[in-house]
């Protein structure tokens, strides 16, 4: 009977030790240890949409009353020509036009400044060939735009102190060309007699927009600086294009060659024709250049009343 118990026994240990075999045993539907240890995987951050573009604007929208269409399609006023045979008598001289001016707030009006037009015609490239660095237009002083920016445009290193660390550092700062920096007008015009039609004729030769001269770390204004002088004739049908504001009228605009054509500028006279070539702030100060920029002023008027007989 003992020996019926006992191998029951041995038979139910040898079935418990096979089950527990087979339970170890992997099977085929186990995932790999490495995919079932790998970190999820981070969301991605969806970006926003781009925002849609602002509606086109219908093409019977005028910002006004009625259509303009006249400035846009408006040419310079053609000039008489003037024959070297006819010229018994010709000055230079070289005005300048302060933008602070009353009679010259037309030219910085928000929406139809000068500088504006100058600059978008420079960098369009249609004034390739009659940018100068000098006043006296010759081969050699032509100059390429890129060459003139490169004064007004760039980076500057000016030495600061860190707020933290209390050290000076270096520190870089871009310099871009501001158009409010441009306070004045150089104009240089030829007076010339013209005995066929026995009038005075004034003819723009170039133009020079002045801007302030400032320190590279402080800003500081030091002086002023011509830019460069483009040939006016050249520029006439970038300034036909543009309006100047009308003090009482605005279906009365002109353009900004009519300003000049007109003369409706206000200025002073910088230098004129002289065996030195000097300014007239070179041998006149104070109050005594303004007399001598009139002296010249009425000189150059006198001269064609002195030519008639009554």
């Amino acid at each position: 009977m003992k020996k019926i118990i006992f191998f029951l026994c041995f038979l139910i240990l040898a079935d418990v030790a096979s089950a527990q075999r087979r339970r170890r045993k992997p099977t085929n539907n186990t995932a790999a240890p490495v995919e079932a240890m790998a970190p999820p995987a981070a969301p991605v951050k969806a970006t926003p949409p781009p925002p849609p573009p602002p509606p086109k604007m219908s093409d019977d929208v005028y910002d006004g009353a009625y259509e303009r269409t006249h400035q846009a399609q408006k040419s310079p006023v053609p000039l008489s020509y003037i024959r070297e045979a006819d010229a018994i008598y010709s000055w230079n001289v070289t005005r300048v036009i302060d933008l602070k001016q009353k009679q010259n707030l037309p030219l910085v009006h928000p929406q139809s400044n000068i500088t504006d037009a100058i600059m978008e015609a420079v960098n369009s490239g249609s004034l390739d060939g009659y940018i100068f660095n000098d006043a006296k237009l010759t081969g050699k002083t032509t100059v390429a735009v890129n060459t003139v920016m490169q004064q007004f445009t760039g980076s500057d290193s000016i030495m600061s102190m860190d707020p933290v660390t209390l050290q000076e550092v270096i520190k870089v700062t871009t310099r871009e060309f501001n158009p409010t920096d441009v306070v004045k007008y150089r104009v240089k015009e030829e007076w010339v007699f013209d005995k066929q039609l026995s009038t005075m004729q004034v003819r723009i030769i170039a133009i020079a927009p002045i801007t302030l001269l400032k320190t590279s770390g402080t800003s500081e204004v030091i002086g002023e600086l011509p830019m460069f002088w483009i040939y006016y004739p050249a520029l006439r049908k970038t300034l036909s294009k543009h309006e100047v504001f009308n003090w009482k009228n605005d279906a009365a605009k002109m353009s900004m060659d009519d300003f000049f054509i007109k003369r409706m500028f206000s200025s002073y006279i910088y230098k004129e024709s002289n065996v030195k070539d000097d300014r007239i702030e070179d041998y006149a100060t104070g109050k005594q250049q303004l007399y001598e920029s009139e002296r010249i002023k009425n000189k150059l008027v006198d001269f064609e009343q002195a030519l008639w007989e009554y």
